[in-house]
């Protein structure tokens, strides 16, 4: 992982689409295991490592949420 803290757990809490039949705003939680996380600019970066261990590689992927779609996070030590 490039760079990007490393921890245990990511909680992403994200807005769910908004009705106009209730006040409330439903949300959506993800959680993502072992992976990196970075805040930039707008942006919520989680990258999350992919071992193949037959080839013996090892991928980064970079999932990106807007910030004005996340409600809340929280991290977890390893």
């Amino acid at each position: 992982m490039n760079r990007a803290p490393k921890f245990g757990k990511i909680e992403l809490l994200l807005k769910g689409p908004k009705t106009k039949d209730t006040a409330i705003q439903p949300t959506e939680k993800i959680e993502f295991l072992d992976s990196g996380l970075m805040i930039t600019g707008d942006y919520i970066i989680v990258v999350v490592d992919e071992r193949d261990e037959l080839n013996n590689t090892l991928t980064s992927t970079g999932k990106i949420f807007k910030l004005d779609d996340v409600l809340a996070y929280k991290t977890h030590s390893i």
